[in-house]
């Protein structure tokens, strides 16, 4: 197979085909606007024999296509006994050297594209319901299916953003905005889709583990700042009674912020008669940026009060193989 490369001065771009193939890569067919609500090719019918195609560009199949005044495009006539499905294309043609918008009748379903990239390749526009022994197509009749052309993200620095463009996106550090004609409206930040860890245990300066075979598993997602994270567990081994609180590790790499105190909600059952419960971890920056803290649970000391504990290997649950510990929440990072 012999290599090609152009444009070059003696290696030009000199076929039409060779351009269609080039400008493919530059961007995707469609019709050229701000947002799918403008007019641009926009197909109507008003009840006559016509429908009316608006100003406006495209790309179809690498070519560029422009109507600069309305356009009346004939239907046809609908002779059979059944409802026919038409569709108003633009269709780049190899061997005519145009685009041009045309009228395809259909069936029951609309009729097949083409997609000949070397022959003609259609692009659709419009859907038009015609009823059987009919040959006007009203507007409630016509169904916009015009695609459009994308005009990509375009970066920005803090401060030195352009004017906001409807449905634009823009790209300013690792966040990204979406135009709405009025200004730049936060979309997403840099983050981290789905991550697992194995998470840390520890009680005071002591690490532990729930077992050789134990369930210990942490899932996070991170949207810029904010990390959302989900531990689970389910031991194997009955740990130490140690009395410091538990603690488990956050995700390597997104410590939290010191300056706020992170709270995730716990649940534990039990396999044997203990039961289960409910409480809260917390991150305390004053103990440590990377850990849960500690899980407390409450306890009732009259009839309008409680005071809270730290959950610990065996108090007030021994925990024991078969046992189940989730912790889930959120946190922001520093």
């Amino acid at each position: 197979m012999a290599e090609f490369s152009a444009p070059f001065d003696g290696s030009p771009i000199a076929t039409q085909s060779q351009w269609s193939r080039m400008a493919r890569r530059w961007g995707l067919d469609g019709v050229h606007a701000d947002d799918p609500g403008a007019t641009a090719l926009k197909v109507t019918g008003n009840g006559t024999g016509n429908v009316s195609l608006a100003i406006g560009e495209a790309f179809v199949n690498g070519f560029y296509y422009k109507n600069d005044a309305t356009k009346s495009i004939p239907i046809t006539a609908n002779t059979g006994s059944a409802t026919r499905i038409d569709t108003v294309v633009l269709r780049a043609s190899m061997s005519t050297k145009t685009v041009r918008a045309y009228y395809r009748t259909g069936g029951t379903s609309a009729p097949t594209l083409a997609a000949d990239e070397n022959g003609d390749y259609e692009m659709p526009l419009a859907q038009c319901t015609v009823a059987a022994g009919s040959s006007v197509v009203t507007a409630t009749n016509v169904a916009d299916r015009r695609w459009f052309t994308d005009r990509g993200a375009v970066p920005s620095v803090p401060g030195g953003r352009r004017p906001s463009l409807k449905g634009q996106l823009l790209v300013e550090g690792t966040n990204l905005y979406v135009g709405d004609g009025a200004g730049w409206q936060w979309l997403a930040s840099q983050g981290v889709a789905d991550g697992t860890y194995i998470p840390q245990w520890s009680a005071g300066t002591t690490n532990f583990h729930w077992g050789t075979l134990a369930t210990n598993i942490g899932r996070y997602q991170v949207h810029g700042r904010r990390v959302d994270l989900t531990i689970h567990v389910v031991p194997t081994a009955n740990p130490p009674a140690y009395t410091d609180p538990i603690q488990v590790a956050l995700p390597p790499g997104f410590p939290a912020d010191p300056s706020l105190r992170g709270l995730f909600k716990w649940s534990y059952t039990s396999t044997g008669s203990q039961g289960s419960g409910l409480g809260i971890g917390m991150i305390q920056p004053d103990v440590s940026a990377t850990k849960i803290a500690s899980l407390r649970y409450a306890i009732p000391t009259g009839s309008s009060a409680s005071t809270t504990h730290s959950l610990t290997t065996n108090t007030p649950w021994d925990i024991q193989t078969g046992s189940i510990l989730t912790i889930d929440g959120t946190y922001w990072t520093a």
